[in-house]
């Protein structure tokens, strides 16, 4: 498919759930924010949804994410320095941005919620503006790598040496990420602070194929949030590190490898083996170093 993705910036605070449209994200992005809450990067390519939201700001982390998968960016705003950073690798023809501040008709206020959590995007009407601002010719985009069908070998793919681990927890500061293996369905149920996490959208439970936890640099900008002073938190996602990716009811520790920004992200087990990933819906977890990303058969 050789259209933009679409990657919408979702909060994930409490009072933000639960989020819509999220089922229909080919992959979704958890990555921690100022406060030590995460917000998710929902990435929408092969599925779209009319209503999805709410809606937040965006961080360098989308900045990253947009121009690797050559996307365009559904947002509501930022802050000066991160607007700047976005606007220069649009002009440099990188991505796309229909942020809020740049182009209000994808974007409606609901009257259902409190805000600032009512903010909903048009992922219809995103698209067109994408297309508006020049972004409708057809691009490349860097893929993962997948097995060919979800009917595989569990060991296939750069799984030999995995081990069982049907309980996943992402251990964010806040509120940890639970993953449980559901062997119907073939895949992971997320849940958080004890609930699962379900799209209203046809009342749909997160269904995870895969679930990868990516080891990284973290570090506090200098550039200010909001009106508590909270500075922002920007992420090293080029070079490697360490990598666990949970598939198939099953765990597989390696390494993770990305060369410059417009590359995706590669995995690899101990061996140096490629891991390929099960088709569908992928949940990746940047977290720090030294993090413990837990698991039990």
């Amino acid at each position: 498919m050789k259209r933009r993705p679409l990657n919408v910036r979702l909060p994930n605070d409490p009072g933000a759930r639960p989020q819509v449209g999220v089922a229909k994200a080919d992959v979704v992005f958890e990555m921690i924010v100022e406060g030590g809450i995460t917000r998710f990067s929902a990435i929408f390519h092969s599925q779209t949804s009319q209503s999805v939201g709410p809606v937040r700001s965006y961080r360098f982390s989308d900045l990253h994410l947009t121009q690797l998968l050559r996307g365009a960016l559904v947002a509501s705003g930022a802050t000066n320095e991160e607007r700047d950073a976005v606007t220069r690798s649009v002009t440099a023809g990188n991505m796309i941005s229909v942020d809020q501040q740049r182009v209000g008709s994808p974007y409606v206020r609901v009257g259902n919620r409190p805000a600032p959590n009512n903010l909903f995007a048009n992922l219809d009407a995103a698209r067109i503006a994408v297309n508006d601002a020049g972004g409708g010719t057809p691009v490349d985009v860097p893929s993962f790598k997948f097995l060919p069908t979800v009917e595989h070998d569990p060991t296939a793919g750069g799984f030999a040496g995995s081990v069982p681990a049907t309980t996943v927890t992402i251990p964010f500061q806040r509120e940890p990420a639970t993953f449980t293996w559901d062997e119907g369905s073939k895949g992971y149920r997320r849940s958080q602070a004890g609930v699962r996490t379900v799209d209203p959208d046809g009342a749909v439970p997160i269904l995870a194929r895969n679930v990868i936890a990516i080891h990284t640099n973290i570090w506090l900008t200098t550039v200010v949030q909001d009106l508590f002073g909270s500075l922002g938190l920007d992420y090293r996602m080029t070079g490697g590190g360490n990598v666990s990716v949970f598939r198939d009811g099953r765990r597989q520790d390696g390494t993770w490898k990305r060369d410059n920004p417009l590359d995706q992200f590669t995995f690899f087990d101990q061996q140096g083996n490629e891991i390929s990933l099960s088709p569908g819906q992928s949940w990746i977890h940047f977290v720090y170093p030294e993090w413990l990303v837990s698991s039990s058969p």
